[in-house]
């Protein structure tokens, strides 16, 4: 797996325009990512941008990255993106940061974990994580009610 890190969205929009993005970003990462999968055309690309990348995810498509990371829910609808794009992509890390993990009850965590896991895993593409790191503001007994959510739901 081969990816690319940088922010290039906030939680609203993209910070620099999407025709721009498509002018001078896109060139670039679609011929670094035609040079990899040339080389191994089995190779897996991700892109991890924080924020709303809504607008240019056909793009993102088009030019070869397999995987979004993440998909900051507070600003993208996993299960929206999952609909449009889930046979094209793969999801990694749509947990809530900003509300659930952090803000929710155990049963909150529980809940959320599963919704994803049904509405987003079907047919794979998808891993399931927080969309970021887990910082100190989030209690331990989210993070486990989460994790056995995710483990009793597989097993």
């Amino acid at each position: 797996m081969i990816g690319f890190e940088g922010d290039i969205a906030t939680q609203y929009s993209l910070i620099m325009g999407p025709d721009t993005w498509r002018a001078v970003d896109k060139p670039r990462l679609a011929k670094v990512i035609a040079s990899c999968k040339q080389i191994n055309p089995d190779v897996h690309v991700f892109i991890h941008s924080d924020g709303d990348i809504g607008e240019i995810m056909p793009d993102l498509i088009e030019i070869g990255f397999d995987v979004i990371d993440p998909i900051q829910p507070e600003c993208m609808d996993p299960i929206k993106i999952k609909k449009l794009y889930g046979d094209k992509i793969t999801l990694h890390r749509c947990g809530s940061l900003q509300k659930t993990l952090p803000f929710g009850t155990p049963e909150d965590c529980r809940k959320e974990a599963i919704t994803y896991i049904i509405q987003c895993g079907q047919n794979g593409g998808l891993v399931l994580g927080a969309s970021n790191t887990i910082g100190y503001d989030v209690p331990v007994e989210n993070i486990v009610a989460w994790y056995k959510a995710v483990l009793n739901f597989i097993l």
